[in-house]
């Protein structure tokens, strides 16, 4: 009995010990998870200051230095000044607007073995971005955000930071033609958003050939094209952009709603599809694969995406919405009417104002709807 109760002791104190380094390590591995859910809480409610409470404002300062260029410069005395002055956390809540979203979608590893933070962002007016917060471990072990890459637009926090320090205070840039060609690069998306696109062709042209190399100005350029019409310009420089960026992310998620635009489906889908893989999939995704299908009037296949969707449980709102637009295309208005009257309970408002009558009339003057509607009087 003593030597059992010994066996047991022993047992006990390997499984305690076992248990409890697992637990230390998944407490060291779910720290850049919890930091994630943090950040997506705090967005969520609106609260930008816990965002910039977890910036590495000392990383972040030399990352912006070390794009203008300036990797001797005493960067301390800005990294404060970035610490009381920057609001990142504000400045995301401010561009997904009321209507907007943004959520975290997962942890990626970039090709140099960097940890990132994987946000998708909507905008209010539905606009589809994803960010990448790149996260460093401090002195004390703990993950910190020290830089976010925007897709749409190819261009880091760092980046956007450096010009404006450039804009303000020319004497750090001592090499005027940097100085010339990066504000310039500044301006090519402002052009592109008022519709200027000769604007921005023009701007690039004018570029240093170190600035026509880089990214951010080519994906302008590319959307330049694609917006004045200029479809052979648009497909040679994406030719040339993914020959020299192949694993590029940010070009499929433009090229998507470039595609989308000229009504090429087919591409559309084919860069959709792209981007999901690059990112490790989104299910997100989906639903815009649901919709190019549905734009490219292939409604079997966008119901049978939808209703993958519908068993994993994810996006339903949207997914049944985009399913009453297919049984609505195929005029099956009974399907159309179950779909309706899930989603009316599941958001708690009537069907009218879900469906509204102007644009799905023949739905409304169907005999499902009709004897429904007698059946609520």
């Amino acid at each position: 009995m003593i030597f059992n109760k010994g066996l047991h002791t022993t047992t006990f104190l390997l499984v305690f010990l076992i248990i409890t380094q697992l637990k230390a390590q998944t407490s060291i591995e779910d720290t850049d998870i919890q930091l994630a859910i943090t950040i997506d809480s705090a967005i969520y409610h609106g609260d930008g200051s816990t965002v910039d409470q977890h910036i590495d404002y000392d990383v972040f300062t030399q990352r912006v230095f070390k794009g203008l260029h300036q990797s001797s410069f005493d960067w301390k005395e800005y990294a404060e000044v970035f610490r009381q002055q920057l609001r990142l956390g504000d400045l995301l809540i401010e561009q997904i607007g009321r209507e907007g979203e943004y959520s975290f979608v997962k942890v990626i590893e970039d090709e140099n073995g960097n940890k990132n933070l994987l946000y998708r962002m909507i905008e209010g007016d539905g606009m589809l971005d994803y960010n990448e917060m790149l996260i460093a471990k401090n002195h004390l072990g703990q993950w910190n955000v020290v830089d976010v890459y925007f897709y749409l637009g190819g261009v880091y926090f760092s980046d956007i930071i450096g010009t404006l320090i450039a804009l303000e205070n020319p004497d750090l840039i001592p090499n005027k033609s940097f100085r010339k060609s990066l504000l310039k690069v500044r301006d090519l998306y402002g052009y592109n958003q008022e519709g200027m696109f000769g604007n921005t062709i023009e701007q690039y042209d004018s570029l240093s050939n170190y600035f026509k190399k880089e990214k951010t100005a080519r994906l302008a350029l590319i959307q330049a094209y694609a917006g004045q019409g200029g479809i052979t310009e648009f497909e040679e420089q994406k030719a040339l952009y993914l020959d020299d960026f192949p694993y590029d992310k940010s070009i499929r998620l433009l090229l998507m709603e470039v595609y989308g635009s000229l009504d090429n489906f087919e591409m559309a889908y084919a860069m959709n599809n792209k981007l999901s893989e690059l990112i490790g999939g989104d299910e997100y995704l989906m639903l815009r694969e649901a919709e190019i299908y549905l734009s490219w009037e292939k409604t079997s296949k966008a119901k049978k995406v939808l209703k993958k969707l519908l068993k994993s449980e994810s996006f339903e709102t949207d997914a049944r919405l985009l399913l009453m637009d297919t049984y609505y295309i195929e005029k099956n208005y009974k399907s159309l009417l179950t779909e309706l009257l899930k989603v009316s309970d599941m958001v708690g408002v009537t069907p009218e104002e879900i469906l509204p009558k102007e644009s799905y009339p023949l739905f409304y003057s169907s005999s499902y709807w009709e004897k429904w509607k007698k059946q609520q009087s």
